[in-house]
């Protein structure tokens, strides 16, 4: 669970799981400072990081030699749903077989599940 308090400046936030701490801000043009990551960019950053965290996981428990790995996501909202577009950069080195492994791997991303079905809502009063 994550919990959010505000912070002194206009919209910047804190939030914590009970053991980590980040903070979020609108961008100026939304009346924030641009002071941490907006929500968008936090969304964008789960699933990136969760893509990054499942090819790793992936390569690791196939043997593959993976070195370093690079994903991107770019969240593109539409007037009826919105696309993730995301990519990877992969290290030079590796095989075709290895590499399509790799790719299809990343449908394995919690997260990309998770995005990719319907999402409820249900507000709980305290």
């Amino acid at each position: 669970m994550i919990t959010t308090k505000s912070k002194q400046d206009d919209y910047l936030t804190e939030f914590t799981d009970g053991e980590h701490v980040g903070q979020c801000d609108a961008p100026v043009g939304k009346g924030g400072q641009d002071a941490a990551f907006t929500p968008f960019a936090l969304l964008e950053a789960s699933l990136a990081g969760c893509l990054n965290i499942t090819l790793r996981a992936f390569a690791k428990s196939h043997d593959i030699e993976l070195g370093s790995v690079e994903t991107s996501v770019n969240l593109v909202p539409g007037e009826n749903s919105s696309t993730f577009e995301y990519s990877v950069k992969l290290p030079d080195g590796l095989s075709e077989r290895d590499t399509k492994r790799l790719h299809a791997a990343m449908k394995g991303c919690p997260i990309h599940g998770l995005l990719g079905k319907p999402v409820g809502f249900e507000f709980k009063a305290e």
